[in-house]
């Protein structure tokens, strides 16, 4: 039997004869599909080979208006990032399908009589426009460009992509289509991304961190990025992450070295919290720690894990008894001094300047330096919260 009619013979999952690969020609292109119909209307699933990839799909004119293309404009920034993304896991890369709307009629041929495998062809003088996914195929494009010629491993050009092919007719149709997809679109939160993440060094050290840290093993919320309303939970899994991103900074040891450092810095910190420990024993509910004071909030943790890469560089000897401080600091979000670092207006406000200024009280009542940078953002401050510390011992 001929390697052609062995491929015929060969079934697919669902019981029906392969289809063989088209040939493609000078006047049009020819894809393996299958063929379905949605909202009244046929559609077709196709593999296009990567190098193909660019061929197809027409390029998105960014100096056309908004009102007439049929998508967003390309962000640079992006691609490169996938591109990496792609070489550098040759045999591990995952990319979803592609959406894109052929304006004009293809033409399928079932592989046999009704059958919804077959070849979908379209003429090379259609326009196939991206409905989703542009990103994808501007990176496709680049993993497979000079430019990346050492990255790549393998024929990487001869892989292939799926595409959700619609037949549309006109601007109004595609734009429509675009509009719909991004409709109930989703992004998932930081929480869930890194408990999913394995490739991320600093993911994997976090959850290591929080499995082996048992206050944070009970409490944190390995789901949603922000714990807030009645959560029974008292951090999230992206704010234990960033609090040992601030931690760990500068620190260029193994994985193990620094996840050693991390569990035995956080196991400290939670023994000196007793508040954390209430909502552990079930003493108080951490929804009411979390109204009542600050330090049941994602600032302070972040604040905490920047006090704590300090405290480590400069207290090594002695880091422990240092840390013993926390247990005298006022953590009432209703306290004065946490007004315009933690607290905003009565709000607990978390961003790269109130994460600074939160640390900074915190060093301070610890008797720690500030760094010039950290002076430079808040002098009048640092000196009346160093007034204030003076004032409470004195009384």
């Amino acid at each position: 039997m001929t390697k052609a009619k062995n491929i015929r013979a060969k079934k697919n999952a669902v019981g029906e004869p392969a289809a063989p690969m088209a040939t493609d020609t000078a006047s049009e292109w020819a894809f393996p599909a299958i063929r379905g119909v949605q909202a009244g209307g046929e559609y077709y699933s196709i593999m296009v080979r990567l190098r193909d990839i660019s061929k197809l799909f027409a390029p998105v004119d960014a100096k056309l208006p908004p009102e007439l293309r049929a998508q967003r404009v390309l962000s640079r920034t992006r691609v490169p990032k996938i591109a990496d993304y792609i070489t550098s896991n040759p045999t591990s890369y995952t990319l979803p399908a592609l959406v894109g709307a052929v304006d004009g009629l293809p033409r399928f041929e079932p592989a046999h009589d009704k059958s919804l495998m077959g070849t979908l062809y379209i003429r090379r003088d259609m326009t196939v426009a991206i409905l989703d996914g542009q990103h994808r195929r501007a990176a496709v494009a680049m993993a497979l460009s000079q430019e990346y010629v050492r990255k790549r491993r393998g024929s990487l050009g001869d892989e292939s992509l799926c595409v959700t092919l619609f037949v549309d007719a006109g601007l109004e149709k595609a734009q429509q289509r675009f509009a719909d997809l991004n409709r109930f679109a989703v992004r998932p939160n930081n929480s869930l991304g890194l408990l999913y993440d394995h490739r991320d060094e600093l993911a994997n050290l976090t959850r290591a961190v929080v499995r082996e840290v048992p206050l944070f093993a009970q409490l944190t919320d390995g789901e949603k990025s922000s714990v807030s309303g009645g959560s029974n939970k008292l951090f999230a899994l992206a704010s234990i992450h960033a609090a040992t991103k601030a931690l760990l900074a500068g620190f260029s040891g193994s994985f193990e070295a620094a996840k050693k450092i991390a569990v035995e810095f956080w196991n400290e910190v939670t023994r000196v919290m007793p508040d954390w420990q209430d909502v552990g024993l079930g003493r108080i509910k951490a929804a009411v720690l979390r109204d009542r004071c600050v330090h049941a909030h994602a600032v302070v943790l972040e604040a905490l894990g920047r006090v704590g890469n300090a405290v480590l560089r400069e207290r090594r000897e002695d880091w422990k008894s240092v840390l013993a401080g926390l247990r005298t600091l006022d953590w009432s979000r209703a306290h004065r001094r946490w007004e315009g670092r933690a607290v905003v207006n009565g709000r607990v406000l978390k961003n790269a300047a109130s994460v600074i200024l939160t640390a900074n009280l915190v060093k301070v009542h610890l008797g720690l330096d500030l760094s010039i940078e950290e002076r430079r953002c808040e002098p009048a401050l640092v000196v009346k919260d160093v007034q204030s510390d003076a004032d409470a011992t004195a009384a």
